[in-house]
């Protein structure tokens, strides 16, 4: 199922900064065995705001769900196969998430309402500014425009499917393999048969661009 070529170096440092969160399990597993390399929410969309740090910035574990610190907490995502297809925890079945883009992601696929997210995204944002303008000694200057706040909403860019998903089926094919972090579900509802691998699976729903 692996679906990169594997480097225990990097994973093992990225295993340490993990460790130092307070995560334990099969994130610490995958990285140790270099199947996770990077400190970095691997998400299709990533909605850390840029203000607070983006993908890479993580806020230790906890069980404050309150605390909205919570949303950028490091947690395990299956990939290649979801869970709802039956994907299970594995070292080659793991990408690094934010709980809160975790949680959007499963809500836009199932259609259930994410407003309550978006808030958290914005004040995210917000706090990230406030911090920023501390470090610049702009103390004075945490006041949040509400036309910029509203910017930093993510769901209007939900709206405009990427490029490559119009792309004829043979083309789209070739781009999804020659990009390996794709997960199924942002471009088909079809399940994996058992067994089943990326690149074949890939054939088998799109057909594969053959060579003259």
């Amino acid at each position: 199922m692996s679906r990169v070529e594997r480097d225990p170096e990097r994973g093992r440092a990225a295993a340490a900064k993990l460790k130092a969160l307070g995560v334990t399990g099969i994130l610490i597993n995958a990285a140790e065995q270099g199947y996770i390399t990077q400190l970095a929410c691997k998400m299709p969309e990533c909605f850390c705001p840029e203000e607070l740090g983006g993908a890479c910035y993580f806020e230790p574990v906890t069980n404050e769900w309150s605390d909205w610190r919570s949303d950028w907490m490091p947690t395990l995502e299956h990939f290649p196969v979801s869970k709802k297809a039956g994907g299970k925890a594995a070292v080659d079945n793991a990408i690094l998430a934010h709980r809160l883009c975790n949680r959007f992601d499963h809500s836009l696929r199932v259609g259930r309402s994410h407003g309550r997210d978006l808030e958290r995204i914005r004040k995210a944002r917000e706090e990230g500014i406030r911090r920023n303008n501390v470090q610049i000694g702009n103390t004075e200057g945490g006041h949040i425009p509400a036309v910029e706040a509203e910017a930093a909403t993510p769901k209007p860019k939900k709206t405009k499917a990427p490029g490559w998903k119009s792309l004829p089926d043979a083309e789209k094919a070739q781009y999804l393999l020659d990009h390996q972090t794709i997960s199924d579900r942002t471009w088909t509802d079809e399940p994996r048969l058992k067994g089943e691998k990326r690149d074949a699976f890939i054939r088998r729903i799109l057909g594969f661009p053959t060579t003259p």
